[in-house]
């Protein structure tokens, strides 16, 4: 498998750069060939105008889509560029590493986005989504430190949550051009952690990364399900979820497969939000928005919940 590592970090030193290197170390002692792209170390310029193309189309208007149109037709873009862009077309598996920051990525990493990734060359017309550069066969994982723990991107802490930080990299990037997201890895809050746990995060990097050839991705909707950019075929249900019988110890048992068969639905991008009552509430309610086709699918996946035979579901399509 070929591996491009796209790092985003100023300081060669911090836990950042450690991870990066880690999984360049990682993924080369497995066999697989890894390109290292240091964009500060390599001086990487992220800014995005005519630098990009020795050729010019339109001397009088400056227009990005236009110029890298031309640019993959005649053969125009700048040496520097050219080298980025075949990077990225070589990879198997792109990884970007890089340090949360106003709730994204820097501007290098950001930058390099902006220009590698060309219309024309790499996306735009049948090269979108799952017909895009990625084929739905290459993949794309984010490799991320963080200031803040993760109950601040929890979904109930002040900032927005992870998923909402990360949906411009997973489905923006990666799935937006065919690669298939994996689930990030995090390092939360390193510089106010222990050694100890950081090179707990080192040693579970290395762990992950031994399956990543074959780790199940985050599923995300195709474009075929959007007809003509429109609005999605497969409908919105509201499950509405009660206990249909009394609490025992086989349910308690059965808790934590309840919460991985739901976490799995999520990743095949089947249920797209699940809220619960406390254990202890009473009465103790459910909430589960599924995406499908019909209220028979959704039945099918209830089915398939470890509790299933100690809950009701009621079911209403909703907007």
């Amino acid at each position: 498998m070929n591996v491009l590592i796209v790092h985003a970090h100023h300081e060669p030193q911090s836990f950042c750069s450690a991870l990066a290197r880690r999984s360049e170390e990682a993924l080369k002692a497995q066999g697989h060939a890894v390109d290292f792209a240091d964009l500060y170390a390599e001086g990487f310029d992220p800014v995005s105008d005519r630098r990009n193309f020795s050729t010019i189309k339109n001397p009088d208007y400056l227009k990005q889509q236009a110029e890298e149109m031309h640019a993959w037709e005649a053969g125009g873009f700048a040496p520097d560029l050219e080298k980025e862009i075949r990077r990225l077309e070589a990879c198997d598996l792109l990884i970007f590493s890089f340090p949360i920051w106003w709730f994204g990525m820097p501007a290098i990493l950001k930058g390099w986005v902006d220009r590698v990734f060309a219309y024309g060359r790499i996306y735009g017309g049948a090269k979108i989504y799952e017909t895009g550069l990625g084929h739905s066969q290459k993949r794309g994982l984010v490799l991320m430190t963080t200031g803040g723990g993760p109950d601040v991107y929890g979904g109930h802490g002040v900032n927005p949550s992870l998923s909402t930080v990360l949906a411009p990299v997973q489905h923006g990037v990666f799935w937006f051009n065919g690669f298939l997201p994996l689930e990030p890895f995090v390092a939360w809050s390193p510089a106010r952690i222990t050694l100890g746990e950081r090179s707990h995060y080192l040693d579970s990097l290395t762990a992950r990364l031994k399956d990543v050839a074959i780790e199940p991705p985050l599923i995300l909707p195709p474009l075929a399900d959007f007809p003509d950019w429109g609005k999605d075929t497969k409908k919105r249900f509201m499950v509405t979820v009660t206990h249909a019988k009394a609490v025992d110890e086989t349910f308690k048992s059965l808790i934590p497969a309840e919460g991985a068969r739901l976490a799995e639905l999520k990743r095949l991008g089947v249920l797209l939000a699940s809220h619960l009552s406390p254990p202890q509430a009473n009465p103790w309610r459910g909430f589960l928005l599924f995406r499908a086709s019909d209220e028979a699918t959704v039945r099918q996946h209830l089915g398939t919940l470890p509790l299933a035979p100690w809950l009701g579901f009621e079911i209403a399509e909703v907007n």
